[in-house]
């Protein structure tokens, strides 16, 4: 995969601006919600899946949320937009035997005492998966959504990246606040 266009890089720090620069989201035009969706949406401009996930030229980029949360619903207001070419679907899942289809995973932080068998059931998939619960990378999990100085930021987990056979670009990398190379704990 090329680097990503210039425009891409430019949404993401926009929105990563947004976050940064307001000592609350409160006093931000986005919620929390929409915020944490808005950073899912712009990791999946960032990443490169496998070529055989996408061997239906046409097929959807599809994001999954599992769990309760206000993210789910607020990543439902971007099915229809583009990443890469290809138009968003989204769908909230009842359990995880139903996250083999998708490209991205979002984990809702409600599904923390079990986040480590939610990743066990998805390893080595070419799956993207992202969480707010707390320390997430440390369990396996690919980007870790963070609160931290009053800014929601994200970690990443190189290992569980190259797991899944998921490429980031190195923009989406210099942005993260944290690098780890966890394997996860089993």
């Amino acid at each position: 995969m090329n680097s990503p266009p210039p425009r891409w890089l430019a949404a993401l720090l926009a929105i990563a601006a947004v976050v940064a620069t307001s000592s609350t989201l409160a006093q931000s035009s986005l919620t929390e919600s929409q915020a944490k969706a808005a950073f899912v949406i712009n990791f999946a401009r960032y990443i490169e899946w496998p070529e055989r996930v996408f061997a239906n030229g046409t097929a959807p980029l599809l994001i999954c949320a599992l769990g309760r949360s206000a993210v789910g619903n607020a990543l439902e207001a971007h099915a229809g937009r583009q990443v890469q070419g290809r138009p968003i679907s989204v769908r909230q899942l009842l359990g995880i035997d139903d996250a083999r289809p998708c490209q991205v995973l979002f984990i809702a932080d409600s599904e923390e005492r079990r986040i480590s068998q939610l990743l066990r059931a998805v390893a080595a998939q070419p799956i993207l998966t992202v969480s707010d619960a707390e320390a997430f990378i440390d369990v396996g999990g690919a980007i870790g959504l963070v609160r931290a100085d009053q800014r929601l930021q994200f970690e990443v987990n190189r290992q569980a990246l190259e797991q899944a056979q998921l490429r980031a670009s190195s923009n989406l990398l210099k942005l993260a606040r944290n690098l780890a190379d966890f394997k996860g704990k089993n």
